[in-house]
């Protein structure tokens, strides 16, 4: 891959996040979310469903009884890593999440998500909760594709920075993208 450009880096970082959300073998379709819960970092790993380079866009399913989703109405701001490592690029993202719960556009995704998915929102008891015993926290039968449906949200991430560093044996390569009063303001930065 031609790495000449910062142009032609940021166009590939897009290309690579709009291939992890269709092939779930690509290294990037796993996300590490970091939040702030109590002053205290929060990390862990989401599927990445989306991505809109226009807008600066990415985002994710969760269900709205996570303690994320508390962590993210106090405190907006997020990061999101990356990392492949048979490319060895790691991309870490900055920016601010909004829950999108109602929208239409949520609406036609969990019409699209699978039974077996749906199932991760039925269960009786909010993520996160302390269980007795050892939990799967599915329902304990069948239920109508509808429940869940209001525990269903998409998590939008919209980046304000992007710091993209190339791991290679004759020296690494690091740049960053940074939105500034709509401008996205490139550079390359030592790494």
């Amino acid at each position: 891959m031609n790495l000449a450009s910062l142009e032609e880096i940021h166009q590939a970082i897009w290309k690579k996040l709009e291939y992890a959300v269709r092939h779930r073998d690509s290294a990037w379709h796993l996300a590490a979310l970091a939040t702030v819960r109590s002053g205290n970092p929060e990390l862990r790993t989401l599927v990445l469903r989306g991505a809109l380079p226009e807008q600066n866009l990415l985002w994710m399913h969760t269900d709205l009884r996570s303690p994320k989703c508390q962590d993210l109405k106090m405190c907006s701001n997020a990061s999101i890593l990356f990392y492949d490592a048979e490319d060895r690029w790691q991309l870490r993202l900055n920016g601010t999440i909004q829950l999108d719960p109602k929208s239409e556009i949520t609406e036609t995704t969990w019409k699209k998500v699978s039974a077996s998915a749906k199932r991760c929102y039925q269960g009786p008891f909010a993520p996160g909760t302390r269980s007795a015993e050892q939990s799967h926290n599915l329902p304990q039968k069948s239920v109508s594709e509808e429940v869940g449906r209001e525990n269903f949200t998409r998590l939008l991430f919209f980046i304000d920075k992007m710091d993209w560093l190339f791991l290679q044996a004759d020296g690494h390569l690091r740049a960053q993208w940074i939105q500034q009063d709509g401008e996205l303001m490139a550079s390359w930065v030592n790494p």
